[in-house]
């Protein structure tokens, strides 16, 4: 806390919050337990009477928070005292003082505060200053309270030898001497208003009117307000324009100040609409100062066309918005007009708003020490000598490493002196970049550039934070951490948790660059990346295991570091955009994330969303921009991580294992949650197909065939419930915030590795064959038509996550590989609209999957020594069941041919033996393989939508090499027919795989009805077609080695394929027994629900439970605590020696 003195305090507006930040260190040689009291009291007349604070503002901590209004004007001394609990005579006190100014009234004369009107000389004409005027101190402004004194005088007239150009006493509208009109005028008893009557005004001239209000009580308050009146001899209502963010346009005299690095929003209504409306046009014009009047000259600005959607959105609507762009590009500019006209059949009126540009605070120097230093460092910024007409509101401080887009806020001030921990930089860098941000009473901003920090990266604070966290006793030692996070101070914590997580972050990225086999069984792929290299090294078991405990190392400190600041408030805007910037770097790590640690960074999250949401009218778009950019990675992040164990994407943490191990009464009395936990696939073979070769990540999967992972599974899946559904509603207000601030045509856009996420504001005719590419792979492809009208404007909301949340009936689904997008229609209310297109116009989506999926091997088939004189095909037997019959998939078939000039035809049947020859055509489909049409890695791909394979079992595909008279051409209509056996040439290779389109249902389940899976599906996306609008993923599973069918009992395929040979009959034997066991099955399930039928009615009708007992027994047995054995050697021998 800086200590300015009783004659220079630090002035705040009585209607900013401020917040007072105090560094506490103690010098002791033990450590030792200390308390904070803060008090205020007020140095207006003497500094003696100590001021009572309201019940939210929290007194104790070594930081205080004044919310917007709280202390009345005047000048208060503000003093912590820091005690220690066990000698209480040792204390520290240190004092600074603030003055509390008026922020200003606005002293409107119309509604709004519109600048300029187009007036019908025909009509009265009515100033309403008592009605229409703002006080920002106050909750309302109280009329009663002030004196008015209105003038007026014709506007343009030139400046006449000894005539005064401002309205002087002869101006008055009161007074006899009043030259600037004759006719006639009233005003209320208190006269906060006047009306001057039809006729009064001069065609063709315009009018400036003055209001001037003075403070009954208090002479020292007075406000001005102006307004400029064209009058004219036609129809015209009045129109009121206004800016949608008041606080970005302050009054200042006859102008409304805004900042240059700011966008410039603005609304306007017809006060009366009388006739239909046929047009509105807005109109920018630039000014500049005419010196014989003191008045401004206005040019239209020409450029606007060339700038519409670029620089101007909503140029014929109610709402008009002007980017910074405009300001920026024209600095020499100081004046500018917006106008905005309506049009009717009969009328035509217009008003308009002026503005100055806020000139940004006069540059100073600011200084940082030492120049070098650790992630615990305490840096020192020391600014002077900054001044501004409307005095320095407070200092923000940013740091990056290589990329200025990348900086991070590190906490503001109201204070010239910061003390702050900067983070380290990118792999070797240690050098920061520090900037300062002065911003004046009026949010005017200027940057000013320290000189660059060294701070040297070092894992030794890590580790000493790891040891304090482990010894319990230890975690009020002097590790410099631990010490920082226990003065429960928002922005030390903030400062501490961005650089630690950082840390934390490259760690995580440096040890994953190592390349681990089969990196997406422990690692989901940030959006956009590529795939990771695999490492030359060999990586054993001792590795692993290194590599495991810094992992549950690192999820220890994230969620110590998310326990120090779930109770902590969020108060500043700044700090809001400090907390969400460190909860973002903290959970950016998804595979480092405990349950706890996601529970509370999603509650944390939603909470600041919230009050995003709340506060989203008071201050600019970039800073809504900034704080909704940082919840929204920090929502995406928590979801991804809490569904890293569902969906088999990452090791189970220790943390979250012990405490699943521990009893659970929750678990025990509602053991499945509605869960079929018995249909997780714990050890799912499409995992351990890709892990085959990695022994030791598959021993780490069969783990989870222990009670105690199904424990684990059991509590994860509980979290996950609640964070998706928390997740929702941060998205939600974090939507409602981004809409307050769009125009149409504007979109704001969040594109980091962590998530994609576009929202933007436009007409329904715009969506008209509209597509969204977030990054290479991904898509969005809208149709030309929908059910929706034209001319409606609604928000398109689309959003792309690294994993999908798994389903919440387990096992029926392969979608871990998968990422998760969404896209949704939103009405002017923020609500969803229902969106249906048909069958023939369906939205398109490209779904990709984790670049470092492995695809497996092809399996070589050696074709060439398989004769077979009865059959014309060589057959393949491909299972494509699904443990869901209503869950559909496409089938991918790929074949590499050893001799590439080689032609082929492909026949295929569905659950039965394909027969084609010249007697018999008994297939689904066929295809010809031409060498002509092969692809660049000289692979036939054949597609089978889910459309043709849903709710059959397996697919009979037969092959046979075409001889040199067949003719091989894809615009054949017939397949080419012989009777004479098959004949290879040349071995080939098979790979086949299926995937899926999916949507997410009411209930959490992915779903497959009514999507469609396009043929540009590969290994690496999925295409999907859909006629309605939802959360979607795709499925991918390796199918395992087609199984030959043949005459022969027994063959030998190459590659340890699995194979056997069977003929058409054997095939019919096995689909007879399948029904059997099938019908079996169904009498099996009869008995089972006449059986629970009559239980249930002796329970509920009767009161009899045969099975109570012998449930409390079981229960009681699984509550007991385990008994632990130890064995203890004891050497014999050398007790019987002695």
């Amino acid at each position: 806390m800086e200590l300015n003195s009783l004659l220079h305090p630090t002035k705040v507006r009585r209607n900013d919050e401020f917040y007072i930040s105090a560094y506490i260190e103690l010098f002791c040689i033990k450590s030792i337990e200390a308390v904070s009291q803060w008090t205020i009291i007020n140095c207006t007349t003497n500094c003696s009477s100590s001021i009572s604070l309201n019940h939210p503002i929290i007194t104790t901590f070594s930081e205080i928070y004044i919310p917007a209004k709280e202390l009345e004007y005047g000048i208060y001394e503000v003093k912590l005292t820091v005690s220690s609990v066990d000698i209480p005579m040792v204390t520290a006190s240190a004092v600074g003082y603030i003055e509390i100014i008026p922020t200003g009234i606005m002293v409107n004369l119309i509604s709004n505060g519109t600048s300029m009107i187009i007036h019908d000389s025909q009509q009265n004409l009515t100033l309403d200053p008592g009605r229409f005027s703002e006080d920002p101190d106050e909750n309302e402004f109280n009329s009663t309270k002030w004196n008015y004194t209105y003038y007026c005088r014709i506007h343009d007239l030139p400046v006449t030898a000894g005539s005064s150009v401002l309205m002087n006493d002869n101006d008055e509208i009161s007074s006899p001497n009043c030259s600037c009109f004759t006719g006639q005028f009233s005003s209320t008893e208190s006269r906060s208003s006047v009306t001057i009557t039809a006729n009064s005004l001069v065609v063709n001239r315009t009018y400036q009117f003055m209001v001037n209000i003075t403070h009954r009580a208090n002479s020292y308050f007075q406000a001005s307000g102006y307004l400029l009146v064209k009058v004219e001899n036609a129809r015209s209502q009045m129109v009121a324009v206004g800016c949608v963010i008041a606080t970005m346009c302050s009054r200042k005299g006859e102008f409304q100040y805004i900042n240059p690095n700011t966008q410039l929003a603005l609304f306007s209504s017809l006060m009366n609409q009388t006739g239909l409306l046929n047009n509105i046009t807005w109109n920018v014009y630039t000014g500049m100062m005419n010196s014989s009047s003191d008045t401004q000259k206005w040019s239209l600005f020409t450029n606007m066309n060339d700038y519409r959607d670029i620089w101007f959105f909503g140029a014929n609507r109610s709402h008009f918005t002007a980017t910074n762009q405009l300001f920026l590009t024209y600095r020499y500019v100081k004046f500018w007009r917006f106008e905005v006209v309506y049009i009717s059949m009969t009328e035509k009126s217009s008003s308009a708003l002026h503005f100055e540009i806020n000139q940004p605070p006069k540059p100073g120097i600011c200084s940082i020490t030492p120049s070098n230093g650790t992630i615990t460092t305490k840096f020192t910024v020391i600014c002077k000598d900054w001044a501004d007409q409307d005095g320095i509101k407070d200092y923000s401080f940013y740091a990056w490493a290589t990329h200025a887009e990348q900086r991070v806020i590190l906490g503001s001030t109201i204070s010239s002196l910061f003390e702050l921990r900067l983070p380290v930089g990118c792999g070797n860098a240690s050098l920061m970049n520090v900037i300062v941000q002065i911003r004046d009473q009026l949010n005017s901003m200027t940057e000013a550039n320290l000189p660059a920090v060294s701070v040297i990266p070092t894992r030794t604070s890590i580790d000493s934070f790891i040891k304090a966290m482990k010894v319990a006793s230890t975690m009020s030692s002097t590790d410099p951490l631990v010490e920082l996070l226990s003065k429960n101070n928002s922005v030390l914590t903030g400062q501490v948790i961005t650089t630690v997580s950082q840390v934390l972050n490259e760690m995580n990225t440096e040890i994953i660059r190592l390349g681990i086999q089969n990196i997406a069984s422990i690692f989901v792929s940030p959006l956009g990346s590529r795939e990771i290299p695999m490492s030359s090294h060999s990586w054993n078991t001792s590795t692993f295991n290194q590599y495991i405990q810094q992992l549950n190392d690192d999820a220890s400190v994230r969620e110590y570091l998310m326990k120090s600041m779930k109770d902590l408030t969020t108060t500043t805007w700044n700090n809001i955009l400090l907390h969400a910037s460190s909860l973002a770097l903290l959970t950016h790590a998804i595979n480092e994330l405990t349950r706890d640690t996601s529970m509370l960074a999603s509650s944390k999250c939603r909470d600041m969303a919230f009050t995003l949401e709340s506060m989203a009218r008071m201050v600019s778009s970039d800073d809504v921009k900034k704080i909704g950019n940082q919840l929204i990675q920090c929502a995406a992040n928590v979801l991804s991580a809490v569904n890293v164990p569902l969906q088999q994407r990452g090791t189970i943490l220790e943390l979250d294992l012990n405490r699943s191990s521990a009893t659970s009464n929750d678990y025990d009395d509602d053991m499945y949650l509605n869960l079929n936990l018995n249909g997780i696939d714990f050890v799912n073979p499409f995992f351990l197909y890709n892990l085959c070769y990695f022994d030791l990540i598959i021993g780490i999967f069969m783990k989870e065939n222990e009670p105690s992972y199904e424990r684990n599974f059991y509590h994860q899946k509980r979290t996950a419930n609640i964070v998706v559904k928390q997740v929702a509603e941060t998205l939600v207000a974090i939507t409602n915030a981004f809409n307050i601030h769009l125009n149409v045509g504007q979109n704001m856009t969040v594109n980091t590795t962590s998530v994609f996420t576009s929202l933007e504001k436009t007409l329904v005719s715009s969506l008209s064959n509209k597509r969204i590419t977030p990054f290479e792979g991904a898509q969005i492809h809208l149709p030309l038509s929908s059910n929706l009208t034209e001319s409606d404007t609604i928000s398109v909301r689309s959003m792309i996550q690294p994993l999908a949340v798994a389903s919440a009936t387990p096992g029926q689904v392969n979608t871990s590989l998968s990422t998760m997008i969404s896209l949704s229609i939103l009405d002017s209310h923020g609500k969803e609209i229902s969106i249906h297109t048909d069958n023939e116009h369906p939205m398109e989506f490209f779904i990709p999957r984790d670049p470092n999926l492995i695809v497996p091997p092809m399996a070589l088939y050696n074709a060439t020594l398989i004769h077979d004189a009865k059959h014309q095909f060589y057959f393949h037997l491909i299972n494509i069941t699904q443990s869901n019959v209503n869950l559909t998939v496409s089938l991918h078939i790929e074949m590499r041919p050893r001799d590439r000039s080689r032609n082929y035809l492909m026949i295929f049947r569905f659950d039965g033996q394909p027969q084609l020859s010249t007697l018999i055509n008994n297939i689904d489909d066929w295809s010809l393989l031409c060498s002509s049409n092969i692809s660049d890695d000289g692979i036939h791909k054949y597609f089978i939508n889910n459309n043709r394979t849903a709710k059959h079992r397996f697919v009979i595909v037969g092959l046979r090499e075409l001889n040199t008279s067949e003719v091989c051409s894809n615009k054949s209509l017939t397949p080419p027919i012989t009777d004479q056996p098959f004949n290879f040439s040349a071995d080939y290779e098979l790979r086949t795989f299926t995937s899926a389109c999916y949507y997410l249902d009411s209930n959490n389940n992915w779903q497959s009805d009514g999507l469609l899976v396009g043929p540009m599906t590969d290994h690496y996306q999925t295409q999907c077609f859909s006629t309605h609008l939802s959360t979607f993923t795709s499925g991918y599973s390796n199918v395992p080695n087609p199984v030959l069918l043949s005459n022969d009992r027994f063959g030998h395929i190459q590659n340890s394929c699995p194979s056997f040979y069977v003929d058409g009959n054997i095939v019919n034997a096995l689909n007879l027994i399948s029904k059997s066991f099938a019908y079996i099955a169904i009498f099996a399930l009869s008995i089972t629900a006449m059986f629970i039928l009559i239980m249930d009615r002796l329970k509920y009708c009767f009161n009899i439970d045969p099975a109570i007992e012998d449930l409390k027994r079981m229960r009681q047995e699984k509550r007991k605590h385990r008994v632990i054995e130890r064995l203890i050697y004891v050497d014999a021998t050398r007790q019987a020696f002695e």
